[in-house]
């Protein structure tokens, strides 16, 4: 834990009580809530070694029933110190579930229907004549057949903003759907972006506004926020890298990779908030969605000829991948790595937020699964 976090006065530190129990110490807030450090020794052998292996640098957690087994940060955040349990991080893509919960809750209010054409939802300047079978449920599912978006886009370290992002639609706008729509599972970026083209759409509230107000906010994320277009990185604020062998260190990321949206990639967040949000699978209910609402996001649409971390096959629901057992789903952008698994039933949580893309984070969260694993069974 960083000296800011001791001298702080006005902290919600979450801590283990007798019962090795995680739970939450209410002060007077000052907006922030801090993360305890915990050292499991299995844990920690496996992550030196990709520390070693792959320069492993950024946060990592484990969590089972309430208790935190693990919990540290390794290498460096930014110019001004290392990364610690309060760095927030680009989580990229774990993003798309915080968008799926935006549209249940519209759903819940009777304003969006998941079995209806897109084009009820969006406005009408992105009303595509391919678009016609296009379901909300598509979008959600990685379903639709709408052509993601391609690389070479006007991006600022990897985020997409304004005008670009209506250019990205128009260009999807003018191709033809490459499957039926719910026929098969092909991961697209460009669904999500629709998805918080309608949220504006039909709340005439800013995406990221929309977010902080009706999900983040109600969560109690309140170090958590949405990369949108006012974005100012807070001081403690992991800086992007990948690993440079030839200068042997982190350097600034500059590999090209697909641009992000906020609602398909544009969160950032810390291991702290992203436990309270983790819960709800864990509880398997939420405050700011209905029970029904979160069964359909974390229940089987389409399998996706992948596999889960226990080597099981994987389908995708609602913004989030669905396993034998498993929920989880990784994130990329420039600068950052991250990847999460949730067991509802054995109530085990782990996630690796990195801040350099040499990282491979569901590798780590992998092996971790693994070692708990067989800790329960020992």
């Amino acid at each position: 834990m960083s000296d800011d976090i001791h001298q702080e006065q006005h902290t919600r530190e979450i801590t283990l009580n007798s019962n090795e129990h995680c739970c939450l110490t209410e002060a007077p807030s000052h907006g922030q809530t801090a993360l305890r450090e915990v050292l499991d020794e299995r844990s920690e052998a496996f992550l030196q070694e990709m520390v070693k292996e792959e320069h492993f640098s950024g946060v990592a957690l484990v969590m089972r029933k309430g208790s935190i087994v693990h919990a540290q940060g390794y290498g460096e955040a930014n110019r001004a110190g290392k990364n610690s349990l309060d760095t927030i991080f680009h989580v990229a893509s774990i993003t798309k579930q915080f968008t799926a919960v935006a549209i249940m809750q519209l759903v819940e209010a009777g304003t969006i229907d998941l079995g209806k054409s897109i084009k009820n939802y969006l406005p009408y300047k992105f009303h595509s004549k391919h678009w016609d079978t296009v379901k909300v449920s598509h979008l959600l599912s990685h379903t639709s057949g709408i052509p993601d978006y391609a690389i070479l886009y006007n991006v600022f370290d990897g985020f997409c903003l304004g005008n670009t992002i209506n250019g990205m639609i128009e260009e999807a706008m003018a191709k033809k759907l490459e499957f039926e729509p719910g026929s098969r599972f092909f991961y697209s970026n460009i669904g999500f972006t629709l998805l918080g083209e309608m949220i504006e759409h039909q709340t005439s509230m800013p995406y990221e506004e929309y977010l902080k107000v009706k999900v983040l906010e109600p969560m109690g994320m309140d170090s958590s926020r949405v990369h949108g277009r006012a974005h100012v990185p807070s001081k403690n604020e992991a800086s992007g890298h990948r690993w440079d062998n030839k200068r042997g260190k982190p350097v600034p990321d500059d590999i090209v990779s697909l641009p992000v949206t906020a609602p398909d990639g544009g969160l950032t967040t810390t291991l702290a908030d992203f436990v309270k949000w983790s819960q709800i699978y864990i509880d398997g209910e939420a405050p700011i969605i209905s029970r029904q609402s979160l069964t359909k996001m974390t229940t089987a649409e389409i399998p996706t000829e992948q596999k889960d971390a226990r080597d099981t096959p994987q389908a995708y629901g609602y913004g989030l991948f669905i396993g034998d057992g498993l929920l989880s789903h990784p994130g990329y952008i420039v600068g950052f790595k991250s990847h999460f698994i949730v067991d509802p039933t054995k109530k085990l949580l782990i996630a690796i937020f990195s801040n350099n893309t040499t990282n491979e984070p569901q590798r780590i969260s992998t092996g971790l699964l693994q070692i708990a694993d067989a800790e329960r069974e020992s």
